[in-house]
């Protein structure tokens, strides 16, 4: 058993729209980490992480409102609002400089952060970054709107088993089994999460940006075709292909993952 696990702790922050949990490491050494995760998963995504680098720097992993065991937000949020709650929950934390990594869904909403708070994001590591035109955007929005129908067979939960399960490069039981109850668990969350992003002109909001930046994709993460673009666009963006992993590049390549953003973090401090 690994006692590293016992060093991760759960916790929840009242905000003004409900609960939001949490994990940390309680470390009060150096510069805060914050990480914000994909779509359908949780702040859970992030423990190997969190126990590779438990003793290195103070460390945030929130569940974003609609998944894990934060709030279940009313209504259709946009990616601002979601950038609010977690922007309410760092200052309630009493944290003043930051950086952030971010996967997936958790790229946009850390990109909103970044922007309106320049001189607190140290640096940003975004991981899966869906650098899309509106055509592009409108398509990834067609195909993620359709309502999840519970039907009364329960069809809908071997449906959504088999699509977790085709997202990792290969069957891990414990990794798809987590996947699919953060999935089941955040059938609405993931509708208005999703819709949130693909409103968002991610494109022209990562432009404005000056935070020292590092974006990185599996080789078969669905937008891994974007980092040449992505480089051609931002001259001083550091590029990173990380080997096969699907989905779960935080997951699978989590040593690799913590000692490649532990070196950028310190340059970034260092600047």
């Amino acid at each position: 058993m690994n006692t590293k696990n016992y060093s991760i702790k759960k916790a929840y922050l009242s905000l003004s729209d409900g609960q939001m949990h949490y994990r940390t490491n309680h470390s009060s050494n150096g510069i805060p980490l914050i990480l914000l995760h994909r779509t359908p998963s949780s702040s859970v995504m992030y423990e190997p992480m969190m126990i590779e680098m438990i003793d290195n720097r103070p460390i945030y992993a929130f569940d974003t409102p609609g998944f894990g065991s934060s709030f279940d937000p009313m209504g259709d949020p946009s990616i601002k609002t979601y950038r609010d709650w977690i922007c309410e929950s760092i200052d309630q934390l009493g944290i003043e400089d930051f950086h952030i990594y971010a996967h997936h869904t958790g790229t946009h909403i850390a990109a909103e952060i970044a922007n309106i708070w320049q001189d607190r994001v140290l640096s940003l590591m975004l991981n899966g970054v869906a650098y899309l035109n509106e055509d592009e955007r409108n398509s990834f929005k067609t195909m993620t709107s359709s309502s999840l129908k519970k039907d009364i067979q329960g069809k809908y939960l071997l449906e959504t088993f088999e699509l977790m399960k085709s997202l990792f490069p290969s069957y891990d039981a414990e990794m798809v089994n987590r996947e699919f109850l953060g999935a089941i668990r955040s059938i609405k969350g993931r509708e208005q999460a999703f819709a949130a992003v693909w409103d968002q002109d991610f494109k022209s909001l990562i432009k404005t940006i000056n935070t020292p930046l590092m974006v990185m994709s599996a080789i078969d993460d669905f937008f891994h075709n974007k980092l040449e673009i992505i480089k051609e666009d931002l001259e001083s963006v550091e590029i990173v292909t990380l080997s096969e992993s699907g989905i779960a590049s935080t997951e699978i390549q989590a040593k690799e993952t913590v000692e490649m953003i532990s070196l950028f973090m310190k340059r970034a401090e260092s600047l």
